[in-house]
């Protein structure tokens, strides 16, 4: 185990009733100090075309039929302008696919020129593209860099509630967009106000694609430049075959079972032997039972920081488990339960965190499956270079600027 210290304990005891409360806003961006991802090195995500040719390589259009021009402004910065009056959406997309990312680029759309948006992680399904959209609309409604599903669900996370976000797009102007998408969590930024923080589960990976919507269509987009955080993996700490990587008391507290493990109804400690890390990591845990009350505990629950989380049942089917997610980000933490937010979530606690599942007396549930997924070694390496300048640069300021006020009085004579 990794012992936790920190200036202050912090326990906190979580009930999560039948009929969890769901929040209908979003949760916005809370970072105080400078974002790790806020001086990532960014790069081009498409050249120009070469001579002879009308699109940038590695790019094709979808749908359509649709115009794509391409020019190099006197930056040097290509700009891509998409028209059209077609029945049917048509998208310039990359042939490349991407899994975590920070995209960013700058929009030109008039008012009456209709409606566009820029597809992420998404796929071609023949003449079509269905997946993650981020909204461009220029109309009196503005849900401008709101989240949408193309071609399934429709709107995940509009602007209705975010006034700020709607009033920040500007028609006939350039509008700058900041796309942010690490592992389930999509955060989108129009102008530098926040508009999207939405956790979603759908699509880990796919491509990415400019709209040029159906019917009138004029828009423009240039400066599209990208940080690929490359790939994540899924590691699996506990499913029907092992439960390697834990500590179960008493020893035969866990029975083998077809389809995962059988908790000891008199009760049974199942310990991690390796810690939750500080990194943009979801803690999925698939369980099923009827009756009593499984726990979890995240941290030190006895002398701190930690918090307990008690679900009790029913939950999850043997056919259908239920799925808990605990999602750790570097702002704050959140907890799943079959897709439901817990309102209120678990407290911010820093750190690496050791992990501990046990069940209540009587409790009849089967452990299906433990899985963990972590970011790319870039994003963790990232992390902790972008983390040690921020403390370094604190612990020089705060040398600079002497003592506050409070503090001379409290010294010692």
């Amino acid at each position: 185990m990794i012992k936790i210290l920190l200036q202050s304990a912090v326990l906190v005891s979580l009930l999560l009733i039948s009929s969890p409360i769901v929040s209908s806003g979003q949760e916005l961006d809370t970072e105080v100090q400078p974002s790790w991802w806020s001086s990532l090195p960014m790069t081009p995500l498409m050249t120009a075309p070469g001579v002879g040719e009308t699109l940038p390589k590695g790019w094709t259009v979808v749908g359509g039929p649709a115009n794509f021009e391409f020019t190099t402004n006197a930056k040097g910065q290509v700009e891509v302008h998409g028209y059209g009056s077609a029945p049917q959406n048509a998208f310039l997309t990359s042939a490349a696919t991407y899994g975590d990312f920070l995209l960013e680029f700058e929009v030109f759309i008039d008012k009456d020129g209709g409606n566009s948006g820029v597809q992420i992680r998404s796929a071609i399904d023949g003449s079509r593209m269905f997946g993650y959209q981020i909204e461009i609309d220029p109309s009196d409604r503005s849900w401008s860099a709101g989240l949408y599903d193309e071609g399934r669900r429709g709107w995940l996370a509009s602007l209705q509630d975010n006034v700020n976000a709607q009033e920040a797009f500007a028609p006939g102007a350039w509008n700058h967009y900041k796309i942010l998408a690490i592992g389930p969590r999509i955060r989108t930024w129009i102008n530098g106000v926040p508009a999207v923080d939405h956790v979603d589960f759908a699509d880990a990976r796919g491509q990415f694609g400019f709209q040029v919507h159906s019917g009138k269509c004029d828009v423009r987009w240039r400066n599209i430049q990208i940080a690929d955080l490359g790939e994540r993996t899924e590691t699996v700490l506990l499913d029907a075959s092992q439960h390697l990587g834990f500590h179960v008391t008493p020893a035969d507290g866990l029975s083998t079972q077809v389809d995962g493990w059988r908790m000891n109804q008199a009760g049974v400690r199942i310990e991690s032997v390796h810690s939750l890390a500080d990194i943009p990591s979801v803690l999925t845990i698939k369980v099923n039972f009827g009756q009593g009350t499984l726990f979890i505990e995240l941290g030190d629950v006895v002398s701190g920081p930690g918090y307990s989380l008690r679900i009790p049942g029913p939950l999850g089917s043997p056919e259908t488990p239920g799925t808990i997610r605990v999602l750790r980000f570097a702002d704050q933490l959140r907890v799943m339960v079959d897709d439901v937010p817990l309102i209120p979530g678990p407290p911010d606690i820093d750190g690496a965190l050791p992990m501990m599942l046990s069940g209540a007396l009587d409790t009849n549930a089967v452990i299906h499956q433990v899985t963990i997924n972590l970011p790319s070694t870039m994003v963790s390496a990232w992390m902790k270079k972008t983390q040690a300048a921020w403390l370094k640069q604190s612990k020089s300021s705060a040398i600079e600027n002497g003592p506050t006020k409070t503090e001379t009085q409290n010294v010692e004579p």
